[in-house]
């Protein structure tokens, strides 16, 4: 059975390992956006099973930290997080919420980064499926 310190420091390790993991996110994304324009889809593939991944990873973290906030008599969410953090020492405090500020922070550019890619990548499906449907007209396919 662990203590409630070993709880506390498992979470913690935890949250040092996503803020990692969101920067790790964070490069792949930047990357996979430069690949998106080259349109290099063998890369793209490749990218894919690290991006899921980490995605992973970080599903699994959540349920680590659920189940562990549990534990500790907190709920799971940002209150319970917040009430936990308000009975620790000041120092304590002060470096688990700039932890918390940066993985807040690093989510957030991994999303905007996230939402970039998705319009570049459907503003490339547009253009093909304009050059197609174009095509389609001139050839007269599908059009009498």
């Amino acid at each position: 059975m662990q203590t409630t310190g070993q709880r506390m420091t498992a979470l913690l390790q935890d949250m040092v390992q996503d803020r990692l993991r969101y920067i790790m996110l964070k490069n792949l994304l930047e990357e996979q956006r430069t690949l998106l324009l080259k349109r290099n889809s063998e890369k793209l593939e490749k990218m894919s099973e690290e991006l899921i991944n980490i995605y992973n990873l970080l599903s699994d973290s959540a349920k680590r930290r659920n189940a562990c906030l549990s534990s500790l008599g907190v709920t799971t969410n940002t209150e319970g997080f917040n009430n936990l953090i308000s009975k620790l020492d000041a120092e304590k405090k002060s470096k688990i919420s700039q932890l918390l500020a940066d993985i807040k922070q690093q989510a957030q550019l991994c999303q905007q980064k996230n939402e970039i890619n998705g319009i570049i990548l459907q503003m490339q499906q547009d253009v093909i499926l304009k050059l197609t449907n174009d095509n389609n007209v001139i050839s007269g396919i599908y059009h009498p």
